[in-house]
C-alpha cells in the first residue's frame, strides 16, 4: 500500500483466478443496469459524458468475494484520511465494463452523493479486467493539473480516491476494462 496525491493504492491485490471468481459472482448476482444519462448527463450538444455498461450488484450479495479489500479500505479511510464512514452493508456496487467495440470512456466528473445526509468520502476502484487492455487510462485533476494514475491499469490492483476529486477514463482502444466501484459514505460535513 502507498499513498500518492489524493489516492491510496494496493498493487496487484487480486490474482487472475480471484478476478474471475469475483466476475462470475457479480454475473450471478447483479440485479440491474444503471442508466448512463442519470449518472452523468450528456453535454449540451447531446454527446455522452459516459459510455460504459454498468451493472448494479448489492454488497451483501458478493461480500464474501471482496471482503478482504473492503476491510483494508475501511481501515485506510479512517487511519490515512481521517474519515468516518458507515459499513457497506446495504450499499450497491457498480461493475463497469469498458470496451473498444463501443469506444467506452467516462469524461471528467466527480463522484457525489445526492443524499443531503452523507458524502462520498472515498471511491474504491477495483480493476477486475480479465487481462491487460489498451487505452482506458485513469486520470485525476490534482494540484492544479492532470495526473495519470498508472497503478489502476494493472488487473487486480485497487485505488481509493478521495471524494470530490475530478477524474476520467480515456477511451478503450483494445480489449476490455472492468472495474468494481464502491462509494464509501460518511456523514455530511464531517
Amino acid at each position: 500500500m502507498s499513498t500518492e496525491f489524493n489516492y491510496w493504492k494496493w498493487d496487484n491485490f487480486y490474482d487472475k483466478k480471484q478476478i474471475k471468481t469475483i466476475h462470475d459472482l457479480i454475473q450471478d448476482k447483479f440485479y440491474g443496469k444503471e442508466d448512463p444519462e442519470l449518472a452523468a448527463s450528456p453535454y449540451a450538444d447531446g454527446t455522452p459524458r459516459k459510455v460504459v455498461d454498468t451493472q448494479l450488484v448489492g454488497y451483501r450479495d458478493i461480500e464474501h468475494g471482496i471482503r478482504d479489500i473492503i476491510d483494508e479500505a475501511y481501515t485506510c479511510c479512517l487511519e490515512n484520511f481521517g474519515y468516518v464512514v458507515k459499513p457497506p452493508t446495504n450499499d450497491d456496487l457498480h461493475y463497469k465494463t469498458y470496451t473498444a467495440k463501443h469506444k467506452s470512456k467516462y469524461d471528467y466528473h466527480k463522484d457525489a452523493s445526492r443524499n443531503p445526509y452523507h458524502d462520498y468520502k472515498l471511491t474504491l476502484l477495483i480493476n477486475l479486467s480479465p487481462r491487460e487492455y489498451e487505452g482506458g487510462d485513469f486520470f485525476i485533476l490534482a494540484d492544479g493539473g492532470e495526473c495519470q494514475v498508472p497503478e489502476l491499469k494493472s488487473p487486480g490492483s485497487v485505488i481509493a480516491l478521495t471524494g470530490g476529486i475530478y477524474h476520467k477514463v480515456t477511451p478503450i482502444t483494445k480489449g476490455v476494462r472492468r472495474t468494481l466501484t464502491h462509494f464509501m459514505k460518511g456523514p455530511a460535513w464531517r
